[in-house]
């Protein structure tokens, strides 16, 4: 069975749960905590209570672990209950009082919207931290991710100073309190947000995909989803793994959380062979709940058990073989599949003449004759057609083409890193 150990975080498994509704308070971290993830942060206290998400096209996409867009919606707020420090201490010491030894607790300090208001914040941040380690917390998260952090106070915030100072800060206050710094990677530079969280001592780094959106339904008087709030979904993973696989091709070093549009097993496991080491689970752990989480960590096991990755050392950064592929070979591997479509012939026994082909060439490579289609000699290996054919008269085996490239160049999968 694979090994899901963190080994740098002593973590059972590199599920984190995100700060959200459902980390809100130890009744929510508790109720959480069933699903056995490797960390939950426990939500900024006085945050606001309810709101729920708008995930589309519906909940039916998210439960099957297809595509799905999430956004806030306008479900009743209420409160927090807990409103001070010595409040949300006593839930901290709650928690790891009932929640199983083994899975950590990270607690948020401060938030954004402290610094917007002015006063004394940063004195403020410190006296949280001293008393949430004394209150038992793992690890301290700094919260720079809420969206909309980078574009705060009418974009006057000085996003990657202030970062570094509030890291700096709670080094200072509290040294051996790992800490965990959420960012931004909406109008914002990732990896230097990710550079700067490792220069200035954070344990970890988590570039986490929510921007301030605007979903609508053309009947935009029925559209559920609240304009600006907080916007994501599986589409923004493709982002998070560039993030990530760009900064450990920079050389970034720190260990990573990243998080974005984690609604199925596929994109926690892109996620971590883009090389991050952790995997946030925020909207998944909200909309999908304990049951839906619990069912991705497993698949993400069975999977690796199935594909031969024994642990998280052969797992981790795995893709980025595909991403630090050099110059020549890129071409080589590109002009092969090329070639194969060059010279693939059309089945004709499975064109049914819909010109589809013949619409998206533009080199007048594909020609339709007794209304069906077949290749000219100006076809130039492009692959347009092969993508829009509805009944693969236009095939190659694409992912056998392309694999056969590192296969021969001997790079294989899953092997561990010394």
């Amino acid at each position: 069975m694979a090994d899901l150990y963190v080994k740098k975080f002593d973590m059972i498994n590199p599920f984190v749960v995100a700060s959200s509704p459902a980390t809100q308070g130890a009744k929510n971290v508790l109720k959480t905590a069933k699903m056995r993830p490797g960390a939950i942060v426990l939500r900024n206290f006085g945050h606001g209570s309810g709101g729920g998400s708008f995930i589309g096209p519906d909940s039916s996409d998210m439960y099957a672990g297809n595509m799905a867009i999430h956004s806030h919606a306008v479900g009743r707020q209420i409160k927090d209950e807990v409103t001070t420090l010595e409040q949300y201490c006593e839930e901290v010491e709650k928690i790891k009082k009932e929640m199983d030894s083994d899975i950590k607790l990270w607690v948020s300090v401060g938030h954004y919207s402290d610094i917007v208001k002015g006063g004394d914040w940063e004195k403020d941040w410190e006296h949280q931290a001293v008393e949430l380690k004394r209150a038992g917390a793992d690890a301290i998260e700094l919260h720079f991710n809420t969206p909309g952090v980078a574009v705060a106070k009418d974009r006057t915030f000085a996003y990657h100073q202030l970062l570094r100072h509030c890291i700096e800060i709670m080094k200072k206050t509290v040294p051996d309190v790992p800490v965990m710094a959420k960012l931004a990677i909406e109008s914002v530079d990732a990896l230097t947000s990710m550079r700067i969280a490792e220069a200035a001592g954070a344990a970890a780094a988590g570039p986490t995909a929510r921007w301030k959106g605007f979903y609508m339904d053309l009947d935009w008087r029925g559209t559920e989803a609240r304009p600006g709030a907080g916007y994501g979904g599986t589409q923004a993973t493709p982002l998070v793994c560039y993030s990530i696989a760009e900064a450990r091709t920079a050389g970034v070093k720190i260990p990573l959380y990243g998080g974005g549009g984690v609604f199925n097993y596929e994109n926690a496991l892109r996620i971590l062979m883009a090389g991050s080491e952790m995997v946030q689970l925020g909207a998944l752990a909200c909309s999908g709940g304990v049951s839906q989480c619990k069912k991705l960590i497993d698949q993400v096991s069975k999977w690796m058990d199935e594909n031969g990755y024994k642990d998280m050392d052969s797992l981790v950064g795995d893709g980025l073989k595909l991403f630090q592929m050099d110059k020549d070979f890129t071409l080589s591997r590109q002009n092969r599949l090329a070639d194969a479509y060059q010279n693939a012939s059309v089945d004709q026994n499975k064109c049914i003449g819909c010109g589809r082909c013949l619409d998206v060439c533009w080199h007048e490579g594909i020609e339709l004759k007794e209304k069906k289609a077949q290749k000219t000699d100006a076809c130039i290996g492009c692959g347009y057609c092969f993508q829009v054919c509805p009944t693969k008269a236009l095939f190659v085996d694409k992912k056998g083409i392309l694999r056969a490239s590192f296969e021969e160049a001997g790079i294989e999968r899953g092997r561990s890193k010394p």
